[in-house]
């Protein structure tokens, strides 16, 4: 996880480790390190989201799920960011072209309306839960399946097919990122990356992106610095106009200016 929102409680598990977030070859070293027969999962965001919204490099993701066939360690999405149509997709897995064997999700199958989330398990982890019938999955929770929520979800899974949400997702997250790349020569500005309608611009200088994002509300646009990775984000609803997205980029700019001029 996040060093600040991990650090306040103390370190992680003993039996969990991190790996760097683009390296395949690291990967590899530590599930060699220490034993593929004691690597129970390796779990992941298809696109990093709190840490920097960082897509995954060319034949990372597929080289994650040949690790764990090779291993034997289950494969997890993390999908409660990039599920639902954020990349143009169901899910970050459709548009990456890789099945895992677990996924979460939560936050979009209702698009915020009710708190609903949940697990997707496939085939394999399906056929151990099913092996023994006298068997109970107990870890559960206290508001596990409430009707109101999951009926949320249901009309909300509905919205998005009949409006056809995920078509428009794949058809203005271009215009946000060509918007956006119309930032790089402003000074400070080093970088702009992401996928679909999950965009950001990272920043030479370690403030900067809260600067922006504190300047972006006189603008009209509220904006969200992710200060680990010196990054603002830009993940707009997938009914975001064409105007809007128009708007986003010119408040930036003027925010970006505004930054600039307290220098």
């Amino acid at each position: 996880g996040l060093p600040t929102n991990r650090d306040p409680y103390g370190p992680l598990l003993p039996d969990f480790f991190q790996v760097s977030r683009d390296s395949l070859a690291a990967m590899r070293e530590a599930v060699t390190y220490h034993g593929s027969e004691r690597i129970a999962a390796i779990i992941a965001e298809p696109v990093v989201g709190a840490g920097g919204v960082f897509p995954p490099p060319p034949g990372y993701l597929e080289g994650l799920r040949e690790l764990c066939d090779e291993s034997g360690a289950l494969l997890v999405f993390d999908e409660v960011i990039t599920a639902f149509g954020r990349l143009g997709s169901w899910f970050g897995s459709h548009h990456y072209g890789v099945t895992p064997d677990l996924m979460t999700f939560a936050k979009a199958i209702t698009s915020g309306y009710q708190p609903l989330g949940g697990v997707v398990v496939g085939p394999r982890v399906r056929a151990w839960l099913e092996a023994d019938e006298q068997y109970m999955l107990t870890h559960g929770s206290t508001y596990a399946g409430h009707p109101a929520c999951c009926a949320a979800g249901v009309a909300n899974l509905e919205i998005l097919r009949s409006e056809g949400l995920f078509e428009r997702a794949r058809e203005v997250g271009p215009r946000l990122r060509d918007g956006l790349e119309g930032l790089l020569d402003r000074p400070g500005v080093v970088e702009v990356r992401g996928e679909g309608l999950m965009q950001a611009v990272a920043f030479e200088h370690p403030v900067a992106a809260a600067a922006v994002a504190d300047a972006l509300p006189a603008h009209g646009v509220i904006g969200r610095a992710l200060p680990y990775a010196n990054t603002l984000a830009f993940s707009p609803p997938l009914v975001v106009s064409d105007a809007e997205i128009e708007e986003m980029v010119a408040a930036t700019a003027a925010a970006l200016a505004d930054v600039a001029a307290m220098v």
